[in-house]
């Protein structure tokens, strides 16, 4: 891995921890700009919202925003190996968007994340997986393999799914910025709480599987 992606990787770990972090499992959230809080401190991306809301409930998490800008399933691949040497208990796997935005075949898309997902099943990791949608820019057969991917993907490895990670800000002006592609802060309350639901039912396996 090249030392710049170590060091931005390095930073995004060290940067995730608050400084008295709470007991809990720790939940590594795999993604690009959506995940990074793009603009955004990263106390205000939904890897934060989310542990905060399940702290309030008395549900403490360790989140580790693994979040980086611009990242492609390919390069998300080439970090996992750093992220799963944390050893996490629970992996969230929001990466592809870059992928279908700029048109990459889904056949690829898909294959990326199927080892990603192979390489967190042989580290006995769960995996809670966000769906993503792109629009017709590069066409609407595209598009429509491109949505395809995700709902297949979690009927095969019987993963926990949230269909669009999206949902409720994409399209939506006041919630994201000029470029309407990433989240506000609002925008990234609404991405919390599409995970959140999910990530409980998670936690909540994760604690019958340890009694």
């Amino acid at each position: 891995m090249p030392l710049r992606r170590t060091v931005t990787l390095l930073a995004a770990i060290v940067t995730s921890f608050p400084a008295c972090s709470p007991r809990g499992p720790l939940v590594a959230f795999l993604g690009d700009s959506l995940t990074s809080g793009w603009r955004l401190s990263r106390s205000l991306a939904y890897p934060a919202l989310v542990a905060d809301a399940l702290r309030r409930k008395g549900r403490p998490i360790r989140a580790l925003n693994a979040g980086v800008s611009g990242d492609t399933v390919a390069r998300g691949l080439e970090r996992l190996p750093a992220v799963l040497r944390s050893r996490p208990d629970v992996l969230v796997v929001a990466l592809g968007i870059n992928d279908g935005l700029h048109g990459l075949p889904p056949e690829t898309t898909e294959d990326g994340l199927r080892r990603i997902l192979e390489q967190a099943r042989a580290a006995r990791v769960r995996v809670l997986l966000c769906g993503l949608r792109v629009p017709p820019r590069h066409g609407a057969e595209h598009a429509r393999r491109f949505g395809e991917i995700y709902p297949r993907l979690a009927a095969e490895y019987r993963l926990p799914f949230v269909p669009f990670l999206l949902e409720g800000v994409a399209g939506v002006p006041t919630l994201n910025e000029r470029d309407g592609l990433h989240p506000t802060a609002e925008g990234q309350k609404r991405l919390a709480e599409n995970v959140r639901p999910l990530l409980e039912l998670v936690l909540a396996e994760l604690e019958a599987s340890h009694r």
